[in-house]
């Protein structure tokens, strides 16, 4: 195995390692991500979804670079989690990579980052690329797919979950926007679905830039998610 490869399945040995995907984007994915992380506790939040980095603008870290010591690219800290982005390296600044880069620079980023938690939690873009190959290379990961009740965005992740349970891997799924709760009554706009349900919340867009500080619904529904990991 090459050395960088092989140095970056070296970071995750024995940890839990969770991959948040989704087979389109607009989906939520990024916020779910930083939900379960902050909800999981102890976490390393890694943002492989290095084309958009979404992350760091959610948790109000834009412009901040990572300071590097002899353990490698510290991650930033906020209350319990770990965030590590190519955003903290390249200041925000838009990235142009060819497809043969995009996998080193992956494995570059997990290799040289300073992981010290138990649970890594990594981000990927959307669509089937390669952030999945290279996990696949150097981890055994739990899926986690989100989607949402639209009859498009069903249609699309059907082909990530086949690709997954061809690869031997059962993914969990969460139905981001599933339902409203008026007053205890449950109302599912889209219609029927499958998977674990997160309410709709109209608030959670006041929270972008501090996603930390919310304790609203949907972070409600995800304690209950993160028991059934």
């Amino acid at each position: 195995m090459e050395p960088l490869r092989q140095l970056a399945k070296d970071k995750l040995s024995g940890k839990r390692v969770y991959a948040v995907m989704s087979a389109k984007g607009g989906v939520g994915k990024s916020v779910i991500s930083s939900l379960l992380a902050l909800t999981i506790g102890n976490t390393t939040l890694i943002d492989l979804d290095i084309h958009t980095m979404a992350i760091p603008k959610l948790f109000g870290l834009e412009g901040k670079l990572h300071e590097v010591t002899k353990n490698g690219i510290e991650p930033f800290e906020v209350k319990t989690t770990k965030i590590v982005s190519l955003s903290g390296i390249v200041k925000d600044n838009y990235v142009i990579l060819p497809g043969e880069n995009q996998s080193s620079i992956m494995e570059s980023l997990i290799a040289y980052s300073h992981i010290d938690s138990n649970t890594v939690l990594f981000d990927l873009s959307p669509g089937l690329g390669d952030e999945i190959l290279v996990l696949e290379r150097i981890t055994d990961f739990t899926p986690i797919v989100v989607t949402t009740p639209s009859k498009i965005s069903k249609r699309v992740v059907d082909y990530l979950i086949r690709y997954l349970r061809e690869r031997g891997k059962e993914p969990k799924i969460l139905v981001n926007l599933a339902y409203m709760d008026c007053d205890g009554k449950v109302v599912k706009p889209f219609g029927e679905y499958e998977g674990f349900g997160l309410p709709i919340d109209p608030n959670l867009e006041d929270y972008i830039g501090r996603i930390q500080d919310y304790e609203g619904i949907v972070k409600e529904k995800l304690k209950e998610f993160v028991q059934k990991l």
